[in-house]
């Protein structure tokens, strides 16, 4: 086997791979591994492009490794990151591909990559996907608020991911029961995903969003802000946790921000209308309310004017695909999940889409200079002051965290 590679894995996953392609006795096989992303659009982990080439066959792989680095792992539990993962793909998707192959569904949900294999063994966790991109997938510009086609296409897609949640629960409960008991949260857990100190140091972001708001001009929103600030992280603890929804809990996707959903465009006569999705990391996954991936996504993706104009109808599309989804596979929308809840959920967990959304809309415009490697920390301190760098896009994250804040007021939202 030959090999054409930038030393962007360790020996161990190197390892792996030629294992994988070993086993699928491919012959003269020849591997190169590129880059498969810029900093800023990964966080726990390295993106590697892996090409396979035989005599008559050329396979385009994802390999997606875990950070090794000690220190960055002694705070964030980047192997329970890696075991859902793993475990989304390897059960429970499959559990859903099957459960549509027996209802004969005639557009099944299918917006995630292909997974082919995965190792767990630490701290050289990874997994290989079929490579999205090469089928022609693309990422959005993670500084632009995403247009309307593009929201709708994503708010669709989570209307039939969550929809297999409701069906499995109400005609398959064993199974069901098994899923939910490995999808327990863990972000916010006793063992928690990132350290009690990193949570706090989230924490201190509310300091850029009062920042943004004029306490004159926006009097409302900053009193609410400045007084939600100082129990941000319990109040997002709280709304993951799947008691708080009960039998309206589903398998979310959990990581919902832009760089997480690649696009394809295959209606020829308009290029620029998204067709196809492709949902990405399914790391945080957890069993909790819609309500959690909605306003994640919506809050993160979108900016003001976009809400102001289009946030109803993007919430009736939702529940309208999730709603006929559930006919096709079986199961009454109106007992399951009726539109009410809905609303009712969005105004109570939609707490979590602003803790969310006052995390990560400043890294989503940060350039990829500004964002420090994460490779390279010599301790959790050296970390949380990195972390505290000041933005050059200030003027466009003051615009867009102020768009958030005053729709939560606007939209009678509980924060």
């Amino acid at each position: 086997m030959e090999d054409n590679k930038v030393h962007l894995l360790s020996k161990e996953v190197e390892a792996f791979l030629y294992e994988y392609v070993d086993k699928l006795k491919i012959k003269n096989a020849q591997v190169t591994i590129t880059p498969g992303s810029l900093r800023g659009d990964n966080y726990l982990g390295v993106i590697a492009k892996v090409e396979v080439k035989s005599e008559n066959s050329v396979l385009y792989w994802i390999l997606k490794s875990a950070m090794q680095q000690e220190t960055f792992r002694s705070f964030v539990r980047v192997d329970k990151a890696y075991e859902r993962e793993v475990y989304i793909y390897k059960n429970i998707l499959e559990y859903f591909d099957q459960f549509q192959e027996e209802k004969k569904v005639a557009k099944p949900f299918k917006a995630h990559a292909k997974f082919l294999t995965s190792s767990l063994v630490e701290p050289y966790e990874c997994l290989i996907m079929e490579d999205m991109k090469h089928l022609g997938y693309k990422l959005q510009d993670r500084m632009e608020p995403l247009d309307y086609n593009h929201v709708l296409l994503v708010m669709r897609e989570y209307g039939r991911f969550h929809a297999l949640s409701f069906a499995l629960r109400d005609q398959k409960p064993d199974l069901f029961k098994i899923i939910s008991e490995n999808t327990k949260e863990f972000f916010f857990s006793d063992d928690a995903f990132i350290n009690e100190d990193m949570l706090n140091a989230m924490s201190t972001q509310s300091k850029r969003v009062l920042d943004a708001l004029d306490p004159v001009i926006h009097k409302t929103a900053y009193e609410k802000f400045e007084s939600f600030q100082k129990r941000m992280v319990p109040e997002a603890r709280n709304a993951v946790q799947s008691k708080r929804s009960g039998k309206y809990s589903v398998v979310c996707h959990g990581d919902c921000w832009i760089n997480n959903f690649l696009f394809r465009y295959s209606d020829q006569h308009n290029p620029n209308y998204p067709t196809d999705l492709c949902i990405l990391d399914w790391q945080l996954s957890r069993l909790g309310s819609p309500a959690l991936d909605l306003s994640y996504f919506i809050f993160s993706s979108t900016d003001k004017h976009f809400r102001d104009k289009y946030y109803d109808e993007i919430i009736r599309e939702y529940y309208n695909t999730l709603s006929s989804f559930l006919i096709e596979l079986g199961s009454n929308p109106e007992e399951l999940f009726p539109y009410h809840v809905l609303k009712e959920h969005l105004q109570k967990f939609s707490v979590f889409g602003l803790f969310m959304a006052v995390q990560i809309i400043y890294l989503i415009l940060s350039d990829n200079e500004e964002i420090p490697d994460l490779h390279n920390f010599s301790s959790e301190n050296d970390a949380l002051q990195k972390m505290s760098y000041t933005l050059r896009n200030i003027d466009k994250y003051n615009s867009r965290i102020r768009g958030v804040v005053t729709d939560f007021v606007k939209l009678g939202y509980y924060f």
